[in-house]
């Protein structure tokens, strides 16, 4: 590397670590072919023993390998609508499903599948007339049964004669 003056740098006789600093002022540089003088770093010496790895168990991710996550873009915020950009039979549908559930789930289909061939917006609108004219109708069929069943009950108990319900002592 570079050569060192004894009698500057006792030390640079040992096995102390040195490193290579450039002479403060000396007005010479590298490209010159001039070589910088080489110290000692104060802080390292030769009863300095080299560092140890760390003891102890190995953190839990030592042994995981590292996977890239994709770029997401964030999200987009959502698109203002009016009433002119809505899907008609949309908007018909969850009127209709109020009123005839029937004629909301037939408006309600047909406005899904025109929003999805041209992309209008009023989905919403749409998917909420058929989920409540679908459940309008199952919750009338259930009633119409339930109280079917309670008139048949109610029947069948009264046609008996009059056994369990007689006021004779």
């Amino acid at each position: 590397m570079s050569t060192v003056n004894p009698e500057e740098h006792p030390q640079s006789g040992s096995d102390a670590p040195t490193a290579a600093l450039p002479a403060p002022h000396s007005g010479q540089t590298a490209q010159t072919g001039q070589t910088a003088q080489t110290t000692q770093l104060p802080h390292m010496s030769a009863a300095t023993p080299p560092l140890a790895p760390p003891q102890g168990p190995a953190p839990y991710y030592a042994n995981q390998p590292y996977v890239a996550t994709p770029y997401q873009a964030p999200p987009q915020p959502p698109k203002a609508t009016t009433l002119k950009d809505t899907n008609t039979y949309a908007l018909v549908a969850v009127i209709l499903a109020f009123i005839a559930p029937i004629a909301g789930i037939i408006f309600g289909h047909l406005g899904l599948s025109q929003i999805k061939r041209t992309g209008d917006a009023g989905r919403g609108l749409a998917l909420t007339a058929v989920i409540y004219g679908y459940c309008v109708i199952v919750l009338g069929i259930l009633l119409t049964v339930f109280y079917i069943g309670i008139i048949g009950f109610a029947i069948s108990s009264g046609l008996d004669g009059g056994r369990y319900y007689s006021y004779d002592y």
